[in-house]
């Protein structure tokens, strides 16, 4: 599978911004005593996705509608990685890593729609993992705070699947498929505190790869702060991408769902 120098060049930077940082909190006890806040504050991040994919496909030579919901990939779900990573300096400059990965196994019916009324269905193995990799720059506006984003989404896609006659069984097609991708894009979150535990936010982005039309993300939600190193993020999160290789591979879906993570700051 192919590996884009970028991708290699934004996990050296997060390995040596792991290594190499180092944060030191000084508590002072008492009333009236000032608080020295590490310069580097950083967060983890443990999620996960109710998912639902719609959309269509092309593949070598077939032309395939996606329509994947919660329900399936519960059923067909053998291996799953939902997790982010953000570090902001001084409240000022900052960047995360957010990685989400799914590996499904399972059958289907009516997996083409071109085919002269022939019914198939397919045996499929998915496996899909989008890294998301972004810098930002935070402004302070009193009550709220703004953040001008700029990075890039790495799309990767491994699908196998084996379709069949449903009348006889015979097979049909077999298809063992690899792509993936970088898209670069620019977007701003913004983020209120409602009150002492809860905060509400909300982040969108734009842009596009070297095969990409268009894509977009939009993520908004609340934070709830459960004790002084921990919260809980309840949102809602949807993704678009039109992406064509203009030779094999051609993929046109939004992925959308409701969102729970569970984050620790230190």
């Amino acid at each position: 599978m192919k590996r884009s120098p970028a991708l290699l060049v934004v996990f050296k930077a997060f390995l040596f911004t792991i290594v190499g940082v180092t944060s030191h909190t000084v508590l002072a006890e008492g009333q009236g005593n000032s608080i020295n806040a590490p310069a580097w504050q950083n967060s983890v991040e443990i999620y996960g996705m109710a998912l639902n994919i719609r959309g269509d496909t092309t593949l070598l030579d077939q032309n395939l509608e996606v329509n994947v919901d919660p329900k399936f990939i519960l059923d067909t779900l053998e291996m799953t990685a939902m997790v982010r990573f953000e570090s902001i300096y001084d409240n000022k400059w900052g960047y995360y890593i957010d990685y989400s990965f799914m590996k499904l196994n399972g059958e289907t019916n009516n997996v083409l729609d071109n085919t002269n009324n022939l019914v198939l269905k397919g045996d499929i193995d998915i496996r899909q993992g989008v890294l998301e990799a972004k810098g930002f720059k935070r402004y302070d506006y009193g009550d709220s705070t703004l953040d001008y984003m700029v990075g890039l989404r790495w799309w990767d896609n491994d699908i196998d699947m084996q379709l069949y006659r449903k009348d006889n069984n015979a097979i049909f097609s077999d298809i063992n498929f690899e792509d993936d991708w970088i898209d670069f894009v620019v977007g701003v979150r913004w983020i209120k505190p409602i009150n002492q535990d809860w905060l509400f936010y909300i982040s969108a982005d734009a842009g596009m790869g070297s095969d990409t039309d268009f894509t977009t993300a939009i993520q908004t939600g609340a934070r709830y702060q459960i004790n002084s190193w921990s919260d809980l993020n309840l949102a809602y999160k949807s993704t678009w991408v039109d992406y064509d290789n203009e030779d094999n591979f051609a993929y046109d879906t939004a992925s959308q769902g409701f969102l729970i993570g569970w984050a620790a700051y230190f």
